[in-house]
């Protein structure tokens, strides 16, 4: 009997969690840079049982009696706000923060195209200052563009003081924005024909005392849909299903919803969204008529479908689905696609994997383009296991190269054990984690199971079921069960509703949605979750997605259509954790290593800071963490100050390497050795829930010759450059280091080899050799090096004795050098240099 009374107590909770109605909040920009003393707090109750709003003194609302209503406040800080209700029930006070900030302006941008135009190379984009709280409404919906009569006004001001904007592309390049007559500035930047995203900042300079805010913008060309054919039919998750979200790898903006009822898909980051159907080609259409999908994989160039265990692709151009040679038909039960994008990671000549699938006991992997002409097949078998051994899921590993599949070894007789294994795609090696024997065999939970590896610089990810999730950070070092507080599991704190979904984004947050719609929230490193305020009915069809400026979305599917709203996320986390235990060990923490990839020459030197600053005692200090430390030497240097109670650590980190290849014996070999990937990891020793984190967190180091970097012979200063003067030249065969009958004709390579160096034959000449990424000068050459023509010309002599340079020893000749059949590059490779 003691499981009834807990069965009826959680009805009574199920009824109430009904019963009551949600309240929400929000600017009318959706921005939460916006929620200041200047700007309005749009507040919304649904529900039929609302009486007023409650609200402290400092703030005005224009009707309280009315279930929406407009805030302002008067006073920063914490404001509590809840609406009365006239249920038995009460509704949760909230607990909104105001800022006093003098950042109230932002930019507007937009780029005045025709949507239509096959225009590519560039675009040109308007930038404009606007007030959001005097703004027109064009400019409020992102539909303007020119700027209104007011905000040409502020801009106008601006600009007389100083202001201008500057373009920050993804590439690290700038753009300076040139003002019109029109009251905007314009600048011209690299086009893409479906997509742009860049980062606008300004000057520090304020009108009427307040400043613009930075901000990221995002702009879409996607192609116009064609519509559905007569011969086309829906694809459905199976009746009952909660939604499930795919998105591209690299692109974010393009995504795919599935549902029982259908599946959507996306161009623009769900600004639109229309329904994705199939034309069944040869395939016969199931009586309910529709295809019943348990998984989607968006690639670049189109779809594949997880259907009753087996794959089917559906290209981007035919929009056929089709079983084809290369996917297998029977017995998959699981696909998994890569969720950061490894575009960035610096590996050369190697294309890393974006999708796994696996069946019982094999694992295959597949690229993020289903046609590869370079490749045979589409997928690669990586792992074959025995009968008793079974995967269960899969995830790529938290460095871009690697992945690991969690599976289970059943022996007659025994119980079952799970294992996690790990595999690298540079070298192909598998290694067995520790992480499930940390655990007792009671406490492990049942599957089925879902994986999540962080981008880290030591291996760190998330594992859960339907009730709860485990963790396991830096190298299986620390691990446990994220857990709320006061209840066993995720489930248990959720009124018995299971685990939808686990969303992370780049500045350590995670939220856990529960399938009725409630959220967790912890920061990535954490082991106990904080339960948010309910933003959507438990009976609400939503699926939370991540937009490519960091902003959580929820995408609610009703029977009218996709309803996208932005989720104030931080403010909901401020106002939980307001009052209690939760706090952050340290004040600030910000860095330097803020771009996504690094290269490092040999003899390079990098340069690192970071600062902490907290309360005195607190003990915080940042860690360096390295997932390939011999290739690289750190040298750290730490600066200590405290003021009034509060302590600030500045560390700088000097980076190098530190190689002696003056006594090796191979020269290539060390070389080769020495040079790799390493990835770094700057995070405080300490965090907590409230602390605000920057959103770079790791950065990968090529340690070698960079992929573009070059040498080139200088053009001295005064020398004329000649472009196609000639096609080729001559040269005797007599004057050749092995004399031969025939002349040699070269042809010059223009594109390669750049102008010409004309001088004359007497002239004395020296080159100078200049290093280059790209087209791009990094420095000159003050190396040693020799000369040679490749074709084995020898009529060119040297105008300095070895008595005039001051040489040391005697010089090398052609005949001590190639002896014993050594080649030019063997001769005088690096080893002798």
């Amino acid at each position: 009997m003691r499981g009834l009374p807990f069965f009826l107590s959680l009805l009574v909770l199920l009824k109430i969690e009904l019963i009551v109605g949600v309240w929400r909040y929000n600017n009318i920009l959706e921005d939460e840079n916006l929620f200041t003393l200047q700007n309005a707090v749009f507040l919304k109750y649904d529900g039929s049982d609302f009486v007023e709003w409650e609200y402290p003194e400092c703030c005005n609302v224009n009707n309280k009696s009315s279930p929406n209503a407009i805030m302002k406040c008067t006073s920063p800080g914490f404001q509590m706000v809840k609406p009365l209700v006239s249920s038995p029930e009460e509704e949760e006070a909230r607990y909104l923060f105001i800022s006093d900030s003098f950042f109230s302006f932002i930019w507007y941008a937009v780029v005045p195209i025709d949507r239509g135009s096959a225009e590519t190379s560039s675009k040109q984009v308007r930038m404009w200052i606007i007030d959001p709280e005097q703004a027109d409404p064009a400019e409020i919906n992102n539909t303007a563009l020119v700027p209104s009569t007011q905000s040409r006004y502020i801009t106008k001001h601006f600009y007389n003081n100083g202001q201008y904007p500057v373009i920050k592309l993804k590439s690290k390049q700038t753009h300076l924005g040139h003002f019109q007559k029109d009251g905007y500035w314009e600048a011209v930047i690299p086009g893409d024909e479906r997509f742009n995203d860049f980062h606008i900042y300004g000057q520090p300079i304020s009108f009427q005392h307040r400043f613009v805010i930075d901000g990221q913008h995002t702009f879409y060309w996607p192609e116009p849909a064609e519509p559905n054919g007569e011969r086309e039919v829906s694809l459905r998750l199976a009746p009952g299903s909660p939604l499930s979200l795919v998105w591209g790898t690299c692109e974010l903006y393009r995504g795919l919803l599935l549902s029982d009822t259908g599946t959507l898909i996306t161009k623009n980051a769900f600004l639109t969204s229309e329904e994705l159907k199939v034309d069944p080609g040869t395939l016969p259409v199931p009586p309910e008529g529709y295809f019943t999908v348990d998984q989607a994989a968006l690639l670049e160039d189109g779809i594949i479908f997880r259907i009753d265990g087996a794959l089917y692709w559906r290209d981007n151009q035919d929009r056929v689905l089709t079983e084809h040679p290369q996917l297998p038909t029977s017995g998959v039960m699981g696909l998994y696609q890569r969720t950061c994008c490894a575009s960035n990671y610096p590996v050369q000549d190697v294309e890393l994997s974006s999708l796994i699938v696996w069946k019982e006991n094999l694992l295959l992997v597949g690229p993020k383009k289903f046609k590869n002409p370079g490749r045979e097949n589409f997928l690669k078998i990586v792992l074959k296991v025995p009968p008793r051994v079974t995967y269960l899921t899969a995830s790529f590993g938290s460095h871009p190269a690697s992945l690991a599949t969690l599976v289970m070894y059943s022996v007659p007789g025994a119980i079952s054990r799970n294992f996690l294994t790990s595999y690298n795609e540079l070298v192909p090696s598998w290694i067995t984690s520790t992480f499930m024997t940390k655990f007792k065999l009671k406490d492990i939970p049942k599957g089925p199971f879902e994986m999540r590896f962080l981008e880290s610089a030591d291996a760190s990810l998330l594992l859960w079921n339907k009730e709860t999730i485990l963790y396991s950070f830096h190298n299986d070092n620390e691990w446990g069960e994220i857990r709320p507080f006061n209840a066993s599991h995720l489930s248990a704190a959720a009124f018995g509703s299971k685990i939808h979904q686990v969303t992370l984004d780049h500045s350590w947050n995670m939220l856990v949605k529960m399938e009725n719609n409630i959220l967790f929230y912890c920061k990535v490193g954490m082991h106990e979750v904080v339960r948010l305020h309910k933003w959507m009915e438990p009976d609400s069809r939503m699926v939370l997605y991540l937009n490519q400026k960091e902003q959580i979305n929820m995408l609610t599917l009703t029977p009218e259509g996709l309803h996208v709203q932005k989720y104030p996320m931080m403010m909901e986390t401020k106002s939980a954790m307001k009052g209690s235990y939760h706090d952050c060990p340290f004040i600030s923490f910000e860095h330097s290593m803020n771009t996504i990839s690094y290269n490092m020459d040999k003899g390079d030197q990098m340069v690192l800071w970071a600062q902490i600053v907290y309360p005195e005692g607190k003990g915080v200090h940042v860690k360096f963490l390295s997932n390939n430390a011999d290739l690289l030497y750190i040298e750290q240097k730490s600066h200590f100050e405290g003021v009034n109670s509060v302590d600030t650590v500045n560390t700088t980190f000097i980076i190098s390497q530190k190689v002696d290849y003056s006594d090796a014996t191979s020269y290539t070999h060390l070389t080769k050795k020495t040079s790799g990937i390493v990835t770094l990891e700057l995070v405080p020793n300490q965090i907590g829930n409230t602390c605000n984190l920057p959103m770079s967190r790791i950065s990968h180091f090529n340690v070698g010759c960079p992929p573009n970097r070059h040498i080139r012979v200088a053009r001295p200063w005064g020398m004329p450059c000649e472009m196609y003067s000639l096609t080729n030249y001559t040269i005797l065969g007599s004057v050749l280091r092995d004399p031969q009958q025939d002349d040699i004709v070269v042809h010059y390579d223009w594109e390669k080899f750049g102008c010409l160096l004309k001088t004359h034959y007497k002239n004395p000449f020296l080159p100078s050799i200049d290093l280059y990424d790209g087209d791009n000068y990094v420095r000159n050459v003050d190396a040693n090096f020799i000369v040679w023509d490749r074709f084995g010309r020898k009529d060119y002599s040297f105008n300095a004795t070895m008595r005039q340079v001051a040489c040391l020893r005697e010089s090398q000749t052609w005949i001590s050098m190639l002896t014993g059949g050594k080649s030019l590059e063997e001769a005088w490779g690096p080893e002798l240099l």
